[in-house]
């Protein structure tokens, strides 16, 4: 029986419940929403309705103010409705229990499309909105303890059922769960609610995007490789990014430098066991060095994104590139100051790799003061005097911790 791995988001879920304050718990399929939500309100008695249910949904689809008879007629505080999504129109009705009624409700969602509808309330302060996301480094350390188990991780993500199975050593079970995934998330997120017209045409979008995940996005160039209209690229990644597949990160662009740089954003999808199967790569054996770099960037910024959500602090991830050929790859703006970030993937580090961190540094000496190079070696190090080199699992503790 799999270990519940405790989260760095459950203290923001329980000081919303000991304040009696109702909170929207958003994020992907599978990131562990309704267990954390159900583990949280055990002790406290309360109702709870699942509108992935059918006959659930239907009811409710039929007359969204049922939802305020029957919390009435229960005579409970609190109340846990799964997948809101599913039946928008039912948040109206929530809104008058938590208002006349001083009703406290979690919410959960795992798309924001059908929310993001014009007319949907999403109850403007009167929930706490909370991002869940796949797990992050802190809450499985210390994992990491040899390149070997950081390469299952970036292999097959961190997705908590998928997790836990790599951990007992059930990688083609981890594999055919995130085969399926991919699949369930074409049948039930795509095909279901009629987002797109030709599921065919999208599904070799979803493949190509994903392995294209963590470049710059060329629409034109997408566009011209599967010869459809690149609008119709772009609202593609909007349909990925509404449901929580994809995490758009922007190019940093200083006032200073506009025209200098690339403004085209990228795009990561959220987990990393997700992307490889979407690319189809997972069963394909060991990845070459090129490609395990790729995904250890991509695991850095996901991991930064994940950190500073569950923890509720005011960052930013961007990333850099000028038309000279000079890029960082993670840029996190945090209290003020910028923190250029360059990953690399191995020991060895040479001059190069720190070549246009100190241009960034130079070019911004109000903002950027120090910066790092995230590396798999096992000892960090000092580069230069604004530079240091630290490895996979001391980087957070570098950049939120005050040790830079």
């Amino acid at each position: 029986m799999a270990i519940m791995i405790p989260r760095l988001i459950s203290h923001r879920i329980n000081e919303a419940i000991q304040n009696q304050l109702s909170f929207f718990l958003l994020g992907p399929r599978q990131t562990g929403k309704t267990t954390l939500v159900t583990n949280s309100y055990k002790s406290l008695p309360h109702l709870a309705y699942n509108l992935m249910e059918t006959g659930q949904r239907i009811r409710f689809e039929k007359d969204p103010s049922l939802i305020i008879a029957e919390v009435l007629a229960s005579q409970h505080s609190y109340f846990f409705i799964d997948e809101v999504q599913k039946v928008p129109e039912i948040l109206d009705n929530i809104q008058i229990l938590i208002d006349r009624e001083q009703k406290t409700f979690a919410l959960t969602g795992s798309s924001a499309r059908k929310l993001k509808r014009k007319g949907i309330n999403l109850l403007p302060g009167r929930v706490l909105s909370i991002r869940m996301d796949p797990l992050v480094y802190p809450e499985y350390h210390p994992q990491i303890t040899h390149q070997s188990h950081l390469k299952r991780i970036l292999k097959y993500g961190e997705l908590p059922r998928i997790f836990s199975l790599v951990q007992e050593g059930k990688e083609q079970l981890a594999e055919e769960l995130l085969y399926a995934y991919v699949t369930t998330y074409l049948e039930e997120e795509i095909r279901a609610e009629s987002l797109v017209r030709k599921i065919g045409a999208f599904s070799k979008f979803l493949k190509i995007a994903a392995e294209e995940s963590g470049k710059i996005v060329s629409l034109r160039s997408l566009s011209q490789d599967l010869g459809i209209p690149h609008q119709t690229i772009a609202d593609y990644y909007r349909i990925l990014e509404d449901c929580l597949i994809v995490e758009k990160i922007e190019s940093l662009t200083p006032s200073q430098e506009r025209g200098k740089v690339v403004k085209a954003p990228k795009f990561i999808f959220f987990d990393l066991g997700v992307t490889n199967a979407s690319a189809e790569v997972l069963g394909s054996g060991d990845f070459h060095a090129e490609y395990w770099g790729r995904i250890f960037e991509q695991w850095v910024g996901l991991t930064l994104l994940r950190y500073m959500r569950a923890n509720n602090l005011r960052g930013k991830l961007f990333y850099w590139r000028d038309y000279s050929g000079r890029e960082v790859d993670w840029i996190v703006e945090f209290q003020g100051q910028w923190i250029p970030i360059e990953v690399k993937w191995g020991e060895n580090l040479k001059s190069v790799h720190h070549q246009h961190l100190d241009y960034f540094i130079k070019s911004h000496p109000e903002k950027a003061k120090k910066g790092l190079i995230v590396f798999t070696g096992t000892h960090s190090r000092k580069i230069t005097e604004n530079i240091s080199a630290v490895t996979s699992d001391e980087f957070l503790d570098r950049i939120f911790k005050g040790l830079l």
